[in-house]
């Protein structure tokens, strides 16, 4: 064989061995770890998976994440995601899931040759409330504190004491017609009338006329007594 020939050899036998051992540890299920925390930011409570890949070779992956049955097989899919360029440094991943707590999540991982390989440390979510942040509405009233007794808020109007006008009576207004009655009109309320005057005058005119009657006959006795 000749020289040529056994460097050639040589080479393509190291590079087998360079790509089968890169391809060797970017299958390894141990460059991945997960963490579970508490998530709010959708407004809502859910469970984070963070999924770390730390394969040097850059060996793109499919994360899986799944409900874990009583006895650790796989449930329902809750999520996925995807590492497109680990390095060694680490790249991340994270899935929002819903949340459970203190409940262990099953994580798969599908990468060069791993199929759907469980992590061998599987993410627990905390064992306290993961709760989210209420606020008050902006049509919600807002309770105010009471003044002190005798002290008037900044920026109030102190009311002034107003005088109480009695409201307008409703019944007419008396006449004053009828209180000073004109010359010549009936007094009806005191019996005084247009009828009273004329009684009045002819009493007077009867008398007068008897008064003259009495006053001729004096005169024609008179010259008989002499």
């Amino acid at each position: 064989m000749s020289k040529r020939a056994v460097t050639a050899v040589t080479a393509a036998a190291t590079a087998a061995v360079l790509l089968s051992s890169g391809g060797a540890y970017a299958c390894s299920i141990r460059d991945f770890t997960a963490k579970a925390t508490c998530d709010t930011s959708t407004g809502e409570a859910r469970a984070a998976i963070t999924v770390t890949d730390k394969d040097p070779s850059g060996t793109p992956a499919d994360i899986t994440v799944r409900m874990r049955m009583a006895v650790g097989t796989d449930g329902e899919t809750v999520g996925t995601g995807k590492i497109d360029h680990p390095t060694a440094a680490g790249a991340s991943t994270t899935i929002l899931v819903p949340w459970l707590q203190g409940y262990q999540w099953n994580v798969s991982v599908t990468a060069g040759d791993l199929v759907d390989e469980r992590l061998t440390d599987l993410p627990i979510s905390p064992d306290t409330p993961c709760s989210v942040a209420t606020s008050h509405p902006s049509g919600t009233p807002t309770a105010t504190a009471s003044p002190a007794p005798g002290v008037t808020p900044k920026g109030s109007v102190t009311p002034t004491a107003t005088a109480v006008v009695p409201a307008a009576s409703t019944s007419p207004a008396p006449s004053t017609s009828a209180a000073s009655p004109v010359a010549g009109t009936g007094l009806a309320e005191t019996g005084g009338g247009s009828g009273t005057a004329l009684i009045v005058g002819s009493a007077a005119a009867a008398i007068a006329a008897g008064a003259g009657v009495l006053f001729v006959m004096r005169r024609r006795t008179a010259p008989g007594r002499k």
